[in-house]
């Protein structure tokens, strides 16, 4: 009750810091410079890699709002959402099943080719 009186409505600086001041023996708080100075900088490498064709099928329809393609074999609720059409090109690019429904959908398509043959 005693902390809830002095800290229970922070109203002014004074208690700010002095909340700061009593929690800071407890709080570890370091720097990547100040732990391990022998860390190289960071590198980025870009690598330009192709489309997979089932990637561009994808991409070209989740781009073009084709939602006849995206619903194709599947239902309403299980086609991919287009309300953040960078997450879904997003999720295209690193992999085309992160996108709803698509999983089942090729895995079903390459089952019935595979019967078929």
């Amino acid at each position: 009750e005693e902390f809830q009186a002095n800290f229970g409505n922070m109203a002014n600086r004074e208690q700010v810091e002095a909340l700061q001041a009593k929690i800071s023996p407890f709080m570890l708080r370091r720097v990547k410079e100040d732990v391990a100075k022998d860390i190289p900088a960071k590198e980025e490498t870009l690598i330009d890699v192709e489309l997979t064709s089932i990637q561009k099928q994808y991409y070209r329809a989740v781009f073009e709002h084709n939602h006849s393609f995206l619903s194709m074999g599947s239902s309403r609720a299980t086609a991919p959402k287009l309300m953040n059409i960078q997450m879904e090109l997003r999720k295209c690019c690193n992999h085309p099943f992160l996108l709803d429904g698509v999983e089942t959908r090729e895995l079903e398509k390459q089952h019935k080719e595979f019967l078929d043959s």
